[in-house]
């Protein structure tokens, strides 16, 4: 450390610096206080306050009232960053002006330095107070957004068995459609400022024209692409899973990527686009979408089901119940964008409320009767044979639990639109028919990578993944557990992903499509704590914390771990150990739910010591013996083990007992202390081969050299007997007959008992026949 000068001249610069240095801090603190963004961020967030009332009932108003008040807590953010960094500051200079000499400077120093510091520190706290009121600000918009999604969404209106709703559409709203149509007309063409009707028709023309051209272009390059694709891998004998893998893939990205070119074609043509309802624009931007979603779930369901194609097929059905699917979800995609396109014209045209609602009930009944009717002739269809025609299809089994949930929503939503709530009905369709497209991309996507995921005898069978593991120097044990790991973190992403779109709010009549920011519109975990309780968020946690155990264990097991070199008894080890992690960590998130501090468990387990201590010794040094045993591994799941007498082969080690399999198939379940504090005797932990001895008892005149002789021909005929190291044959006593004992290395030490029986047939055979005569009993 630099010893501070002592000098005259020393504590003349030391005293100038610091003066200098609080002024400086003083100056620009009191600058920053005048001149800072802290009033601007106030006066900001009272405007957003005072125009919140006035959104209320404006779904777009309120959203932009969201983006203004996130941008300006990001603001606030940056402000009260460098305020505390300021604070840090202006408590280093206090500190440093305590060690001023004389004392009369000193104390001008300090003086001046807590200046800096009260007024740093009411800085700060400015900054916190402003900070919560931009949070609850925040929580105020989302909950108008909530309040007002419930109310449309739960509006009731009135009832097609209702007279009076009939009457209204066809005395009233139907006779006004032809004026409505005009008047929209007239206002289309006047709010072209000047431009006449040939303007606009050519610029329509070119726009559809251009449309049009680039539909064709992706389409053909779309066959090109998956033509040149299927010739090159025939020609570089890929397997037919992963061709056609990548055939879906290829499909379903050509197929859809020209919305987006749409779009950025229609902005080019357009500068002066206009999205608020009712528009032109968002007239043009709706049936854009709807072309979209058309093309999305036709690249979708020709991917998964693939009609006309089995070899293309990634879900396993037959021809029959593929053509159902495909044309079903293109009907409903169709009908459903219809009815959105439509509903948009609507508000446009300023039609009466009751046309759209006869439009949405017409969708709502055609919708129902489709899903109805595929589902009767789904159930009559016939289960696909096995073959090979379907080489990269999984099993639909799985997919069965879902028909109870479609035929309720079908009930749900026709109920309610009988019932005059043809919104919520509406909006139950359409989230029915959304959330089976991103079921079905997810199914895809995750069979895609499955497929595309390669193992260690792929690798081994493969001469271009071999010349790659080469060409990047890594070993294919390597390059394949790199293999599961990424793919096992796609399977995530992609089913995270999945899991955010389907809870946004797809419905596109009451709010903007952001589903990974609107999920829930804008609810947080804490809003679903106080929805369902402390209780019944720590049993979803609970609940959601094992199945993500079970899944990660399962991937490991299935996925990671037989990609590397660790044997079964290690791979083992290691998932127990992960499981019985992930349920601690998941008992641990419960308990915190319910306001369990994990530290005060410490106290608790205090208090459970005396019972410890008393009933429950024996489980927790089962326990913990259980927990040495994975950890150091004396015993593995395979080995053949004897404990205490009791011999069997190790199925299970958990962590109170060890499972051992005997050889009269019975279970025996042994406490892991006994594996930890007595002899265990592990025939297989360092080599699967094990001594075998076979005690004989020949006459006093039999010839040993011939015994022997017969003894290693017995031997080398038997396939479970080792060359190395040889059979010997020993000579163990003396006497009125020769007590020998052969001794022989067997391969697997499980068939130990079979293979000194066969031997035994066999000796006592071949001794006969060279006319060896056996002796007293041993």
């Amino acid at each position: 450390m630099i010893a501070p000068p002592t000098g005259p001249a020393g504590r003349l610069a030391q005293r100038v610096s610091l003066i200098l240095a609080l002024l400086f801090g003083v100056v620009g603190g009191g600058a920053a206080a005048q001149d800072g963004p802290r009033p601007d961020l106030r006066r900001s967030l009272s405007e957003i306050a005072a125009e919140l009332p006035l959104r209320q009932a404006d779904f777009a108003g309120l959203s932009a009232l969201r983006d203004r008040a996130e941008a300006l807590a990001a603001e606030s953010r940056e402000v009260q960053a460098r305020d505390a960094a300021a604070l840090e500051r202006a408590r280093t200079a206090r500190l440093d002006a305590g060690r001023i000499e004389p004392p009369p400077e000193r104390d001008a120093a300090i003086r001046a330095a807590d200046d800096a510091l009260r007024s740093a520190e009411e800085r700060v706290q400015a900054d916190k107070a402003l900070a919560a009121d931009l949070d609850g600000l925040g929580n105020r918009i989302t909950e108008a957004r909530r309040r007002l999604f419930a109310a449309r969404l739960f509006a009731r209106g009135a009832s097609p068995l209702s007279f009076g709703f009939w009457s209204e559409l066809v005395d009233r709203a139907l006779p006004q459609v032809a004026g409505k149509l005009s008047d929209l007309g007239t206002a289309m063409a006047a709010g072209q400022e000047g431009d006449d009707a040939a303007e606009i028709a050519i610029g329509a023309a070119v726009v559809l024209t251009g449309l049009l051209l680039l539909y064709a272009a992706i389409r053909k390059a779309r066959r090109y692409t998956l033509d040149r694709w299927q010739r090159f891998a025939a020609r570089t004998s890929i397997s037919p899973r992963r061709r056609a893998a990548v055939h879906a893939l290829l499909d379903m990205t050509l197929t859809v990527c020209s919305f987006p070119l749409a779009v950025v074609l229609l902005l080019v043509l357009n500068d002066d686009i206009d999205f608020t309802p009712g528009s032109l624009d968002s007239i043009i931007f709706r049936v854009l979408a709807a072309v979209a979603g058309a093309l999305l779930g036709a690249g979708i369901l020709r991917a998964m089901v693939a009609p006309r194609d089995p070899a293309h097929r990634l879900l396993a059905v037959s021809d029959g119940t593929a053509l159902i699917v495909a044309r079903t979800g293109h009907a409903l995609i169709l009908v459903y964008a219809a009815d959105l396109v439509f509903a948009e014209f609507a508000v446009a045209a300023h039609f009466r409320i009751v046309i759209s609602q006869a439009a949405t009930m017409a969708m709502i009944a055609l919708c129902c009767a489709l899903l109805g009717l595929a589902l009767l002739r789904l159930s009559r269809d016939e289960a696909p044979a096995e073959s090979d025609a379907m080489p990269a299809a999984r099993s639909a089994a799985s997919l069965t639990i879902l028909t109870p949930v479609v035929w309720a929503g079908l009930a749900v939503s026709f109920a309610a639109m009988l019932a005059g709530y043809t919104a919520l009905g509406g909006f139950l369709i359409g989230r029915l028919i959304v959330t089976g497209l991103l079921l079905a991309l997810g199914w895809v996507v995750l069979i895609c990578v499955d497929a595309l995921f390669v193992t260690r005898a792929d690798i081994e069978t493969s001469p271009r993944l071999l010349r790659l593991s080469r060409a990047l120097a890594v070993p294919p044990d390597t390059l394949a557990l790199g293999s599961a790991v990424v793919s096992g973190v796609l399977n995530v992403l992609a089913v995270t992903a999945m899991i955010f779109v389907v809870i946004g709010p797809w419905n596109l009549a009451y709010g903007e499509l952001n589903p990974f920011r609107d999920a829930f519109l804008g609810t947080h975990p804490g809003d679903v704590r106080t929805l369902v309780g402390a209780a019944g968020f720590a049993a979803l946690t609970a609940i959601v914390g094992v199945a993500l155990t079970r899944a990660a264990t399962g991937w490991l097991d299935r996925r990671v771990l037989p990609q590397t070199r660790l044997d079964a008894g290690a791979r083992y080890s290691v998932i127990t150990v992960v499981g019985y992690g992930g349920l601690v960590l998941t008992l641990l998130l419960a308990l915190g739910q319910l306001g369990v501090n994990p530290q005060s468990l410490t106290v608790i387990a205090g208090a459970l010591s005396v019972g410890v201590g008393f009933g429950l010794q024996s489980i927790v040094s089962n326990f913990v013996s259980g927990l040495i045993v994975l950890a150091e591994r004396p015993i593995r799941v395979g080995d053949l083990v004897t404990v205490k007498g009791e011999e069997g082969r190790v199925k299970k080690i958990s962590v109170r007992s060890t499972l051992l399999a005997t050889g009269d198939r019975t279970d025996l379940i042994v406490p892991n202390t006994d594996i930890i504090t007595s002899i265990v005797r592990n025939k297989t932990l360092t080599d699967v081969s094990q001594r075998l001895r076979l005690p004989v008892v020949l006459a006093q005149d039999t010839d040993l050299a011939l015994a022997r002789d017969i003894l290693v021909a017995v031997a080398a005929r038997h396939p479970n007997v080792a060359a190395d190291p040889a059979p010997v044959l020993l000579l163990t006593k003396l006497g009125e007959s020769l007590e020998v004992e052969a001794r022989v290395f067997v391969h697997d030490v499980s068939q130990s008992d079979v293979t000194r029986s066969e031997l035994n047939h066999l000796l006592l055979e071949f001794f006969r026949r060279a006319g060896i005569k056996l002796g007293g009993t041993a």
